[in-house]
């Protein structure tokens, strides 16, 4: 009855694995910025506590594992003052489908004091309709996320 129980707990595991949307070719691990994702991509951001976080802009090129492949500008409007900060993201890791970035201020392109300034880790994820899912661990920024369309190469 022992090996029965085992067998069934098995089951979940490997059904688990192939979530809606993942497949074998997306896994493997990538080397350089994957085609999909050279371009412009912008969309608005919202923080953990649901409030706005203004509107990113991703701009990817290509590059290599460890070398700088994203620009961003985080733009924020609030009560008439306008508030850009710019950073520069370096490829930490990546399949077809997810990208790793190691996201740093672009020094001289900041708003100073507005911006957080510090490294932050962020998540990029190609959908299925074509659109890119932004996540950034950067708590003191409030842990941004949102869903950004594709506006140019």
């Amino acid at each position: 009855d022992d090996r029965h129980a085992n067998e069934g707990a098995a089951r979940p595991s490997a059904t688990g694995s192939e979530a809606p949307g993942a497949s074998g070719a997306g896994a493997a691990p990538v080397s350089a910025l994957p085609e999909a994702f050279v371009g412009t991509w912008q969309g608005a951001a919202t923080e953990r506590t649901g409030l706005p976080h203004g509107t990113v802009t991703a701009v990817f090129t290509e590059g290599a594992k460890g070398e700088d492949v994203v620009r961003l500008t985080h733009r924020l409007d609030v009560l008439g003052t306008s508030v850009v900060c710019e950073s520069v993201g370096r490829l930490v890791s990546g399949t077809a489908t997810e990208l790793k970035i190691r996201e740093r201020a672009d020094p001289g392109k900041t708003d100073g004091a507005l911006c957080t300034g510090g490294d932050a880790d962020l998540d990029f994820t190609l959908n299925g309709d074509g659109t890119l899912r932004y996540r950034s661990h950067e708590e003191a920024a409030g842990t941004p996320k949102g869903t950004l369309t594709r506006s140019g190469r």
